[in-house]
């Protein structure tokens, strides 16, 4: 895995500035606020990411209290010390998935809701 402060396409993106520092994201969402990632294992690493993010690890590693951010080479060690099994990753992106679908789900009810409150 290979990590980037150059902005450009990449398998996915970690923020690095700002309330969501060290949250991994398929989509970069600012200019120059993420670090953009290469791996040979997207899913995975992604997974690997989202878990140390989730468990708070990475929250460890923030610095400043105006704009907190994350060092490039802060999120390279946690990642490389991090270790989690796969079975926990995979179940991991599994109800992300549910949680997703569920969501979709939710928005149509609200479409479907805002078209019925519109009628006469």
């Amino acid at each position: 895995m290979k990590l980037s402060t150059v902005r450009k396409e990449s398998d996915f993106y970690i923020a690095r500035v700002g309330s969501k520092a060290g949250q991994p994201m398929w989509e970069n969402y600012t200019s120059n606020n993420a670090f953009s990632v290469d791996s040979d294992n997207p899913k995975h690493d992604f997974q690997k990411v989202l878990h140390l993010y989730r468990s708070g690890k990475v929250g460890l590693h923030i610095i400043g209290t105006c704009q907190p951010s994350l060092r490039k080479r802060d999120i390279l060690k946690l990642i490389e010390s991090h270790d989690v099994r796969d079975e926990v990753l995979v179940k991991m992106a599994q109800i992300d998935e549910l949680i997703k679908a569920k969501q979709n789900e939710l928005n149509k009810l609200k479409e479907l809701q805002s078209s019925i409150a519109r009628l006469r």
